[in-house]
């Protein structure tokens, strides 16, 4: 079944609730102080029950996980991202990040029929606590409802993550009786912390009744002092020499050189730290690839331009571009580079959408979507981290869902100054609806979304 992206979305929405995959449970054990979960998959997205081993490598071929490492953010001076990464909003709050080239006369990314999962296949029901499943691929099935994955590695204690059915207790305010902080595909989300996780509520919702800011270490891996493979702190822009972002990527180091100032200002020292990854491959006619996410702090704002600057980051080794692909407002998730995105379109200090979070008195960015360009038919690495930077306290979790394709890329504004705009395409770099922040277009606040 191909259908196009648009109607895929229509009935993944319609559907995917009622529809679940074979999945299997997750298997915990103690091993020497590491509480990891390994999970492996066959190459038609069949999963194995997830195990718990001792540590091993976290490089991007092997095919069983480990536990922890350690990884690390920091910021000083926020890095923008030039041609190729983009931020939208919608009225429900989402922000749409895209990480992306184009072809400059065109301003396409490609005609042919778009190969992406029609209705996707649920399996994170139930007792399913496994984290891949949790966003959206590995499940067992066919490929025209799955994203299979292979060589997957998750290492962190169990204390540092969950898979939730929600996240603190404020109502989403266009849905009324549903949580602001919810799905957005199946039943569970990820949820990824620098610090410990409280359990569960019997309905499978997260509910901290503690400040996160004095939420302390979770027992993840503090050395090495470097990011587990396949990520790099070094710039990789301009064939390694870095000073052109997202250009000229050298395929091995940062393409976005974004990493770079936060690790030193991190002081190379990254703690707490919790690693997955997974290799995919890309579908015919896909181009991009998307994901959910929101990130929180209790660094904010007594920490903001300062070493305690935690970090969450996601990476890609496409063949079209290596480095990480997350940022909001042009900025990599770090409490210092996100501070000004997080207070203009987030949710900050007393804001309701914070209770039963504990980051209650700090700051969120809110839901933001993730896209980054791929390659039709290659098979790339997908990799996330978090960690503490500079110190093993003051807990920031980044939640994550919705794994999955996109057959529809984005072009810079100096590419198409129309893009956006009906019969164009949509724009590489940030805007927010009015509705989420009425003085959008100003000065100090991001652009507004032109309809289209």
């Amino acid at each position: 079944m191909r259908l196009t992206q648009s109607l895929a979305r229509f009935v993944a929405v319609s559907f995917a609730a009622s529809m679940t995959g074979a999945c299997g449970d997750d298997g915990k054990q103690a091993t020497s102080g590491f509480g990891q979960t390994s999970t492996s998959s066959a190459s038609d997205g069949s999963t194995t029950t997830p195990t718990t081993d001792e540590p091993t490598t976290t490089s991007a071929s092997t095919t069983s996980s480990s536990t922890s490492t350690t990884t690390t953010p920091t910021t000083t001076e926020p890095v923008t991202p030039t041609e190729g990464t983009s931020t939208t909003s919608t009225s429900s709050g989402e922000t749409t990040t895209s990480t992306a080239t184009t072809d400059e006369t065109t301003g396409t990314t490609g005609t042919e029929e778009c190969g992406a999962p029609g209705i996707l296949l649920v399996c994170d029901g139930g007792d399913d606590t496994d984290p891949f499943h949790a966003i959206g691929v590995g499940c067992a099935g066919a490929p025209e409802n799955t994203i299979p994955i292979a060589d997957q590695v998750f290492m962190s204690q169990p204390i540092a993550w969950r898979a939730a059915r929600g996240f603190g207790s404020a109502e989403d305010p266009n849905t009324p009786g549903e949580l602001l902080f919810r799905p957005r595909e199946g039943e569970k989300f990820l949820v990824l912390s620098t610090g410990r996780v409280a359990n569960l509520q019997p309905d499978g919702v997260l509910l901290e009744d503690q400040s996160q800011y004095d939420n302390d270490n979770n027992f993840n891996p503090d050395l090495p002092n470097e990011l587990p493979a396949p990520m790099s702190p070094l710039v990789g822009s301009d064939g390694g020499q870095g000073g052109t972002p997202f250009e000229g990527c050298d395929g091995q180091n940062d393409c976005s050189d974004s990493i770079a100032p936060n690790w030193a200002l991190g002081q190379g020292d990254p703690n707490d730290v919790l690693f997955g990854s997974f290799a995919v491959q890309v579908p015919p006619g896909v181009d991009g690839f998307l994901f959910d996410a929101v990130f929180f702090s209790s660094e904010y704002p007594e920490f903001v331009d300062d070493p305690f600057n935690d970090m969450f980051i996601g990476w890609s080794t496409s063949e079209a571009y290596t480095g990480n692909v997350t940022f909001f407002d042009g900025q990599p998730f770090t409490v210092t580079s996100l501070a000004e995105a997080m207070a203009n379109a987030g949710y900050v200090e007393d804001a309701p959408e914070l209770a039963g979070t504990g980051f209650e008195g700090h700051g969120t960015t809110g839901w933001v979507t993730i896209q980054a360009q791929v390659v039709p038919g290659e098979t790339f690495t997908f990799a996330f981290a978090i960690m503490d930077m500079g110190d093993s306290s003051k807990a920031t979790v980044t939640v994550v869902d919705h794994w999955r394709w996109d057959c529809k890329g984005c072009v810079p504004l100096e590419v198409d100054p129309l893009c956006g705009t009906e019969g164009h395409p949509k724009c590489c770099g940030l805007c927010v609806d009015v509705l989420d922040d009425p003085l959008c277009g100003t000065e100090g606040h991001p652009a507004c979304c032109t309809a289209g």
